[in-house]
């Protein structure tokens, strides 16, 4: 039998990916590589010199493997099996190793595994490398998803909540990264050069349980999970082609493989964004903001409905007009033997002429509005009234501020500064919000399917989150796909990634290790101990109180033997 009420899904916790120090990159040797080489023109060399400038990376901060870092490599990058499964088996190891450190799970407490990256689909699977490397159970569910872009690290939660909605009582681990090697870029075509600036090095694991004894866990000492999994929407639009083909991957006419970017990405993600929005606005704006869009929505109903009886008023009277003027064409036609315009016939004529005086009428006012004329032969009180009308049928629909929204944070793919500048835009954020997104690109550039999880990150370790607050996780991707999830806080998170540590102060630092010093394996300890301390201050306070009421007994005892003497 099928529940009504699916199972919850819940986010116990993350881990993100920090790249050695030593696999940073440094873009002016970078630039000194491309002018040693030779490789590129002038142009292209300033050309790749500009987008970096405006691209919102660091030159200093951000990681690429030694196989593609100058600084190990020189210009001999290489993209062979052999250094993209090394790249992979570095970022992806590190991620769910650091995660079982991290939450004191064990490799045999995984029932599902998902790892998604888009252009290194190695066999055995990337999933299967996962089970290899920590010893998996027998029965594991194992899935990898390739070829999803960018979107995919929020797009593929829909994948991880169904297969834990077929498996209660489950913790399904989630992997996201995105391989460089085989994406590296060798030829001079300007449209697949932009991501050999862009794209970095990084991933990112998750824990997503629906588990009672994670969620709210027995133990006094165990943490319970971050966050629920409150809506998620998917919006995919490759039916059309210009979406389908704004992102891809192939051959350059030199044959050379290469992540294709169009110049209508921006415009093709907007809309994806817009529908997906749309789906996901009626539970996280506010009351009144939904009041306002119902308003508005009211409203242009209103003036559609009042335009088109207009129309079908003004059209009337053209017929009964053009009716009138060919009247004695008619008459003399029927006196030469001619009959007259027949019922069906009429019925043509009118729906033609209407037609007509429907498209004349579309580009008169567009001409009106444009050029600021009108016909010398219409009425004078009728032009403001006509304007009026337009200028309410034309106007823009409401369009929400999410910044007032009932969400506190906002996870959004950072794939570049104008992909920011877009969503930001699009949901009306100011810079606060904006910060931690902006981060992610300038200290690790645009790491994939990973980006929205390093800015949850980034916000548990600069920020916090409150209990009961909200996120938006947006992500948006080849296809072109977009993905919104709204999580919501199960409590305080305010801890630690080594991944964002360099955000922090000393001082900053050392409080928030202190704060979290109390792990999942020795919580119990420390409570019993609270509790033996507790007892012993009750029996500490009893004993003194007993010694106190012994002490004025005697007291008083005393002068009452005197008096009998």
């Amino acid at each position: 039998m099928l529940s009504l009420f699916p199972p919850r899904v819940y986010l116990y916790d993350l881990n993100i990916y920090k790249p050695p120090i030593s696999f940073k990159l440094d873009q002016r040797a970078v630039i000194r590589t491309w002018q040693d080489s030779q490789f590129y023109t002038s142009e292209l060399l300033e050309f790749q010199t500009r987008v970096f400038a405006r691209s919102g990376l660091s030159p200093t901060e951000t990681h690429l493997p030694p196989t593609l870092n100058p600084a190990y490599v020189g210009s001999d990058v290489r993209t062979d099996l052999e250094a993209a499964d090394k790249e992979c088996r570095m970022a992806v190891c590190g991620a769910v190793e650091g995660l079982f450190n991290k939450t004191g799970l064990n490799p045999a407490d995984i029932d599902i595994v998902v790892t998604t990256c888009s252009i290194f689909c190695p066999t055995p699977s990337m999933a299967s490398m996962v089970v290899n490397a920590f010893g998996l159970r027998r029965d594991i569910q194992s899935y990898h998803l390739g070829g999803m872009g960018c979107a995919n690290g929020v797009v593929a939660v829909n994948v991880v909540a169904d297969l834990l909605a077929a498996h209660p009582n489950s913790n399904a681990l989630f992997v996201t990264t995105e391989t460089l090697a085989p994406a590296f870029y060798f030829g001079t075509e300007r449209h697949r050069l932009v991501t050999n600036l862009l794209f970095r090095m990084g991933a990112a694991a998750m824990l997503i349980t629906n588990k009672p004894s994670l969620v709210q866990p027995a133990g006094p000492g165990r943490r319970g999970a971050k966050y629920q999994l409150l809506r998620r929407v998917r919006v995919h639009t490759g039916q059309s082609d210009d979406a389908y083909t704004a992102i891809h991957f192939s051959p350059d006419e030199e044959g050379k493989n290469g992540i294709y970017l169009g110049k209508n990405i921006v415009k093709e993600a907007s809309r994806a964004l817009s529908m997906a929005m749309t789906q996901i606005a009626p539970y996280v704006l506010t009351w009144q903001q939904l009041a306002e869009a119902g308003i508005d929505a009211l409203r242009r109903r209103r003036t559609a409905a009042a335009d088109r009886r207009r129309n079908r008023r003004r059209d009337d009277a053209n017929i009964v007009n053009n009716s009138d003027g060919s009247n004695g064409d008619v008459s003399r036609s029927s006196g030469s033997g001619t009959s007259g315009v027949s019922g069906t016939s009429g019925k043509a004529c009118v729906t033609a002429a209407a037609a007509a005086h429907d498209d004349t009428a579309a580009g008169f006012h567009t001409a009106t509005a444009s050029t600021n004329t009108g016909d010398a032969s219409a009425p004078a009180d009728k032009e403001p009234a006509a304007a009026a009308s337009r200028s309410s049928s034309t106007a823009p629909p409401y369009k929400p501020n999410f910044q007032k929204s009932t969400v506190s944070h906002f996870l959004l793919h950072a794939g570049g500064a104008k992909v920011l500048d877009g969503l930001g835009e699009a949901l009306q954020l100011d810079d606060t919000k904006l910060a931690p997104s902006r981060n992610v690109l300038h200290d690790y550039g645009n790491i994939s399917s990973s980006t929205t999880w390093y800015t949850l990150a980034c916000i548990e370790t600069t920020q916090g989150v409150r209990r009961g607050e909200r996120i938006l996780q947006v992500g948006v991707g080849s296809g072109i796909k977009c993905g919104v999830n709204v999580w919501k806080a199960l409590r305080n998170v305010h801890e630690l990634h080594e991944g964002w540590s360099h955000r922090l102060t000393p001082e900053q630092r050392t409080a928030l290790a202190l704060r979290n010093q109390v792990d999942v394996a020795h919580g119990w300890y420390h409570v019993s101990l609270r509790a033996v301390f507790a007892l012993l201050m009750v029996l500490l306070a009893a004993s003194m109180h007993f010694l106190m009421l012994h002490r004025t007994a005697t007291f008083t005892l005393v002068p009452w033997g005197r008096d009998s003497a």
